[in-house]
């Protein structure tokens, strides 16, 4: 596998320039892309912690290209961070970029979000109908609410949907979980003794990611 610095613009009124790194298969054929989205900048959170690189190393390895990048405010990307109320317009630009490129595909396009990510990109994936598959690692359920973007009747559910939750994440508990899950209709995966940071548990994540999302 090999690894681009790429650049795009948010799908916003004021142009944002967002940083990226797309990490791609070594084969020439046309590969399924999929969004990687970090945690929040508050906490330290990037394009490069340790989970996201970890899931691009081996969903790349597995013939998936991953865009990972810095939401608006962080490190190399302009503007200044909402604190979620517009970071979907980043996720909007990175799949119109990832749309543009003749080498990718997002007919079935994935997204996994970490945290805050996790929240950002399940607001941006039931808005549309772009995102054919969706895992939501630790999503924080105290402080975000994850069900107000599935009420309405209007919100498009990806066809499929994981949940990988800590089983000692300090920022959920198990019968929210549980509660999400059903409504997305997604498969619930505990892991058991983590928490909501995951140290050591990176590639763990990342096979299990992996094996729900490359099931034909």
């Amino acid at each position: 596998m090999h690894q681009e610095r790429v650049s795009f613009y948010a799908e916003s009124i004021r142009p944002i320039r967002l940083e990226g790194l797309l990490d791609m298969p070594d084969d020439a054929d046309k590969h399924d892309a999929c969004i990687l989205c970090h945690p929040h900048p508050i906490g330290g959170g990037c394009m490069q912690v340790p989970l996201l690189e970890t899931l691009a190393r081996v969903l790349s390895a597995k013939g998936l290209a991953c865009l990972r990048f810095n939401f608006r405010g962080v490190g190399g990307s302009s503007g200044q961070p909402s604190g979620g109320a517009e970071e979907t317009e980043d996720v909007e630009g990175a799949f119109q970029w990832l749309r543009g490129r003749k080498d990718l595909s997002v007919e079935r396009l994935g997204l996994a979000g970490w945290s805050f990510g996790a929240w950002v990109g399940l607001n941006w994936a039931t808005s549309g109908d772009a995102c054919g598959r969706i895992a939501l690692i630790n999503p924080p359920l105290v402080g975000f609410d994850f069900f107000h973007f599935l009420d309405g009747g209007e919100a498009h559910l990806p066809e499929r949907a994981l949940i990988v939750g800590g089983q000692r994440d300090q920022f959920a508990d198990s019968d929210k979980l549980e509660e999400l899950a059903s409504r997305l209709g997604a498969e619930l995966h505990i892991l058991e003794g983590a928490d909501h940071f995951l140290f050591g548990r990176e590639a763990e994540v990342a096979e299990i990611v992996a094996r729900y999302w490359l099931v034909r």
